[in-house]
C-alpha cells in the first residue's frame, strides 16, 4: 500500500461510486474524523448524506461478497428490486474485474439506467488505485421508502434507498459513510419491477 494512502484514497472514492460524500482524510491506520467532502466508490450515482466516520478498531470489515437472492422474488415489487439493486451496487471487492458491482447491479435496472451508472464508473486509473490500495467495501442496513417528494402510481414508483457502507483498505476498516439514492422503479411489460434513472432530489 501507498504510504500516502489519502490521496489517492479520495480520488478513487471519487469514480468508484459516482455520488457526494463525507469522508474521513486519514490512512486507515490513524482514524480520525474528518469534514471533507468527496465522492464515492465505484460506479454509484448515488448522492451520499454528509457524516461519513471512522471506524473503531473493534468494527470488522463486512463482507463484500455477493449474496445471491431466489431466481424472480426481488422483482416483485419496488422496494424489492430497489434494495436487492442497492445491495450489488455498494459491495466493492479489489479482486473483482473493473466494475464487477455495477455489473451486478445491472440485473436488477432498466437498460439506461445501468448505462447511465456505467458511464460514471471506473476507469482504469481509478481501478488500478482500488488494487493497489486493496480497496473493498460492505454494505448492510438496506433501506427502501416511498420519496415524499414524488407522485406514486401502479406502475411507478420513486424510492429514496440507503445503506449503511463500511470501507476498508488492505482488510482494515477505516470508515463508515451513508450512501443513498433516489431512483425511479418502473413496472415492466411483463410484470417485473426494475430500478431505472438516478432522480434529483428536492
Amino acid at each position: 500500500m501507498r504510504a500516502a494512502l489519502s490521496v489517492p484514497l479520495l480520488v478513487i472514492l471519487g469514480c468508484t461510486a459516482c455520488g457526494t460524500t463525507t469522508t474521513s482524510d486519514a490512512r486507515p491506520s490513524e482514524l480520525t474524523p474528518s469534514a471533507e467532502t468527496t465522492r464515492i466508490p465505484v460506479g454509484s450515482v448515488a448522492p451520499r448524506t454528509p457524516g461519513a466516520q471512522s471506524v473503531p478498531s473493534a468494527v470488522a470489515p463486512l463482507s463484500s461478497a455477493e449474496n445471491p437472492r431466489p431466481d424472480g422474488a426481488p422483482f416483485t415489487g419496488p422496494a424489492a428490486v430497489g434494495t436487492e439493486w442497492l445491495r450489488e451496487w455498494c459491495a466493492l471487492d479489489w479482486h473483482e474485474p473493473m466494475n464487477a458491482n455495477l455489473d451486478r447491479a445491472a440485473r436488477y435496472q432498466t437498460t439506461a439506467a445501468a448505462k447511465a451508472d456505467r458511464r460514471t464508473g471506473d476507469n482504469e486509473d481509478t481501478y488500478r488505485s482500488v488494487r493497489e490500495q486493496q480497496l473493498s467495501s460492505g454494505c448492510d442496513e438496506v433501506t427502501a421508502a416511498a420519496s415524499p417528494e414524488a407522485p406514486q402510481s401502479a406502475d411507478v414508483a420513486y424510492l429514496v434507498l440507503s445503506a449503511r457502507r463500511v470501507n476498508s483498505a488492505a482488510g482494515k476498516a477505516f470508515e463508515t459513510e451513508q450512501v443513498r439514492s433516489v431512483r425511479r422503479v418502473l413496472r415492466q411489460a411483463d410484470g417485473r419491477w426494475l430500478v431505472d434513472t438516478q432522480v434529483e432530489a428536492g
